[in-house]
């Protein structure tokens, strides 16, 4: 054969192999998208669950403290995390997540211990609660608010209007609802609340609008959290027990490998070692056996055929071809058809007969 026939073929042999791999791992993507959906819309409710629970051991934790610090805010996130963990791993939500088939208590601790072993740390932002005026730092600014009003307004009445009075009766009331409303607003001034510290203080506990920002903000985590969850936990049950189940599928079988004989029909003479290749590599990949290496087309010179020794194991494999013994050596003249460990058509063996 001419060295650029057989470059020509070998390039042709990694192409296809190359598309079958590519091939293979785009309907596993896909299968894996469809379970992630379907666990999606079944575990509606145990998501809304997951995020109240953990929510509640969030909050009550923080309201055993009463005044809580920083590190007071991350001590109720890991509870809250811990929770969701607990819930989650829980022999009857991975058998909801893995679509009501249940796990013995091997496959669960291995699914827990590798969903433990990725798993990301719940992330709560603190509540940003902002600092307030003191009462008498309030009062001393409505005073000074009044004083500088009616100063101010007299002055202007009297310039003006002539009316001294009248800046002085209407002063003093809007000096000092200005005065006390600038307070109010430079409280939220960081910069000032730490320089001037002793006229501003700081909520100790949550209450109010502080908590309720805070409660939003921990169920929007808490949330992400799970959405994330969920999927990964679905991966991970696929992967433990997806490929096993899909090797000995008839019903997916037959549709893969009835698409590829519809292309072998109808393609040209060029391409066709390409698409046989490509049915054979789906064959095993769906579950035959028997099809290892290269096929006999794509191999130059091959012409002998496979010898084996004969025993009674292999009665249930082969048929036999006249009367053959124990020990004797046999060529197998059609190989047998086995898909998911069973044999569905017995080959066909005949005794190697001695030269003479």
């Amino acid at each position: 054969m001419p060295a650029g026939q057989i470059q020509e073929e070998s390039s042709g042999n990694t192409l296809s192999v190359f598309a079958t791999i590519v091939y293979s791992q785009t309907n596993y993507m896909l299968e894996v998208q469809e379970n992630i959906a379907k666990v999606q819309s079944a575990t509606g409710p145990l998501r809304r669950h997951l995020v109240d629970h953990a929510a509640r051991e969030y909050f009550v934790t923080l309201d055993l403290i009463g005044s809580p610090s920083a590190g007071d805010f991350e001590a109720a996130a890991g509870r809250a995390n811990a929770v969701l963990k607990q819930e989650l791993l829980s022999s009857n939500s991975v058998a909801l997540v893995n679509g009501g088939v249940k796990l013995d208590d091997d496959g669960l601790a291995l699914v827990a211990l590798t969903f433990d072993t990725i798993a990301r740390p719940l992330r709560v932002p603190a509540p940003v609660a902002g600092a307030r005026a003191r009462p008498i730092t309030l009062a001393l600014a409505g005073a000074g608010g009044a004083i500088g009003g009616m100063m101010l307004g007299a002055a202007l009445m009297r310039l003006a209007f002539e009316m001294r009075d009248l800046g002085l009766a209407l002063g003093g009331p809007i000096g000092a609802f200005l005065a006390v409303l600038l307070m109010h607003g430079v409280a939220r001034a960081r910069f000032l609340t730490r320089i001037l510290p002793w006229l501003f203080v700081r909520p100790k506990a949550l209450r109010g609008a502080v908590r309720s920002e805070h409660e939003k903000a921990v169920r929007v985590a808490l949330e992400q959290w799970v959405d994330w969850a969920i999927p990964m936990l679905a991966v991970l049950c696929l992967h433990r027990a997806g490929p096993p189940a899909e090797k000995t599928d008839k019903g997916k079988a037959l549709r893969r490998l009835g698409k590829l004989i519809y292309s072998l029909h109808q393609a040209p003479v060029a391409s066709l070692p390409v698409v046989a290749h490509e049915l054979i590599q789906e064959a095993k990949n769906s579950g035959f056996e028997g099809l290892e290496g290269q096929p006999a087309f794509l191999e130059t010179g091959r012409e002998e055929k496979d010898i084996l020794t004969w025993s009674p194991d292999l009665a249930g494999r082969y048929e036999t071809f006249g009367h053959i013994t124990e020990g004797d050596r046999v060529t197998v003249e059609r190989p047998a058809v086995v898909f998911g460990g069973q044999v569905v058509q017995r080959g066909l063996v005949r005794k190697v007969r001695d030269r003479t």
